[in-house]
């Protein structure tokens, strides 16, 4: 073998190496972060959309209400208006959730307190799925809407809000499937939120899903005489 064969690489050589493999990297990390931005607010409108159908089968199936309860601002310890939000679903069983006066030790939606206060005793129900939006890669997606997307059909005119029926402090409020398959709303204390009419718009509710680049947005109308939830999105 020569003795030019047998060297190694010289500094300069071993600097273009690493500045290559820096290059390929920052072009990857840059791909990764496009497809993220892209993925994760679709996931999440997927993911939500699932919870919508999940909730009404199981309540019409199982006899008992379904509670979607949305805080739209909450991170995922809990603190309000320092995430981007999150939802959970829960089972009813015993119908006693929305009781202001549940016996003790039940867990009711006054008591039902993010991250630690979350599950219901076995007889009374359970958890049955739960998501906080911050933990989507990379904290894409968050509830909000942009404004730049608008309801038409039988929902024209319907605001679009990134959860129309939640109050308080944290914001929340809830989606309660019932075993006729008609939902109803309830605001962050728990009171329902009255139908201003017979037509389909006055008894409606809406949520939105936007990404953080504001670039996709997911916008959900949900009647309440049926259950049925429709949806948008400018993605």
């Amino acid at each position: 073998m020569s003795r030019r064969g047998a060297r190694g690489m010289t500094m300069l050589e071993v600097c273009v190496v690493l500045a290559i493999i820096g290059v390929l990297a920052a072009l990857a990390y840059a791909g990764y972060a496009q497809l993220s931005a892209r993925t994760g607010p679709q996931n999440a409108a997927a993911d939500l959309s699932g919870a919508f159908a999940e909730a009404r089968a199981r309540a019409v199936d199982r006899q008992s209400d379904v509670w979607l309860i949305i805080y739209p601002d909450i991170d995922p310890a809990g603190q309000a208006g320092a995430g981007h939000g999150a939802w959970f679903l829960v089972e009813d069983r015993l119908r006693t959730f929305g009781d202001v006066g549940a016996p003790a030790g039940q867990l009711s939606f006054n008591t039902f307190s993010p991250p630690e206060d979350i599950h219901p005793s076995q007889e009374q129900g359970r958890l049955m799925d739960s998501m906080y939006l911050d933990r989507y890669t990379q904290r894409t997606v968050r509830f909000g809407a942009s404004g730049n997307l608008e309801w038409d059909g039988i929902f024209a005119g319907l605001p679009v809000s990134d959860c129309s029926f939640c109050s308080g402090a944290p914001r929340r409020g809830a989606i309660v499937f019932r075993s006729d398959g008609s939902a109803r709303f309830v605001d962050g204390a728990g009171q329902p939120v009255l139908p201003a009419g017979n037509g389909a718009l006055n008894r409606a509710a809406s949520l939105a899903l936007l990404s953080t680049d504001g670039q996709r947005e997911y916008i959900f109308a949900i009647s309440a005489p049926v259950g049925f939830v429709d949806t948008r999105t400018n993605r």
